[in-house]
């Protein structure tokens, strides 16, 4: 049976080889930075170099409200000509729900509504109905993405609201790492050929509390 390689920590392949010993000296050598650079700088500076190829988050991206902020996280994406605004990101959500009254405003897109197998639970273990399931275009930044819906009538039984620290989105596209902007409060103008389309208020309300409980047999 083959056996994948166990990693070895940086610092052990540092007092092990003397030439990747070398080539970091190299490095420190010829890298600069300001003479006054703050230890959080230094860090995230370190961060950027140990975690090429994996996404995180810094302490120095947190909003200026601090980390006891409760805000939800919202994006703006777009679905062929049409631009949806107050996306709703919920971090602990297994499933991607798009309200019935959002599909409505988006016809005529080409797409068809296929019967789906998921089966929904609210957080009050109750079961929600599932209309179908959509496969969607959709454009985040400068990324196209083509992603499962499952179409639901929702409205919420109680207020709550997932929260994102960051308030913000991040992931790798073309080997480079997009960064999404969480949505404040403002109004958005549109150019008069683009739709504007703005998420359910309480639709937005009802998505944190759904989960998949399985798929119908």
């Amino acid at each position: 049976m083959n056996k994948t390689p166990a990693p070895i920590s940086l610092l052990s392949l540092l007092l092990n080889f003397e030439t990747y010993q070398n080539l970091l000296l190299k490095v420190l050598k010829e890298a600069h930075v300001a003479h006054d650079i703050t230890v959080e700088r230094f860090d995230s500076l370190v961060n950027n170099i140990t975690s090429r190829g994996h996404l995180t988050f810094s302490d120095n991206e947190i909003p200026i409200e601090g980390k006891g902020h409760n805000q939800p996280l919202h994006i703006s994406v777009r679905c062929g000509g049409y631009m949806i605004a107050r996306v709703l990101i919920d971090n602990g959500s297994s499933l991607n729900v798009l309200p019935k009254a959002t599909l409505d405003k988006l016809t005529p897109i080409d797409t068809q509504l296929r019967a789906s197998s998921v089966v929904v639970r609210a957080f009050d273990g109750s079961k929600r109905e599932v209309m179908g399931e959509i496969s969607l275009p959709i454009l985040i930044g400068p990324a196209l993405f083509n992603i499962n819906f499952q179409v639901m009538d929702i409205r919420p039984t109680y207020s709550a609201v997932p929260s994102s620290l960051h308030q913000q989105v991040k992931f790798i596209n073309n080997h480079q790492i997009i960064n999404i902007m969480g949505k404040k409060e403002l109004v958005i103008t549109t150019p008069a050929l683009e739709e504007y389309i703005e998420g359910d208020e309480e639709a937005l309300k009802a998505f944190q509390s759904l989960e998949v409980e399985g798929t119908k047999g």
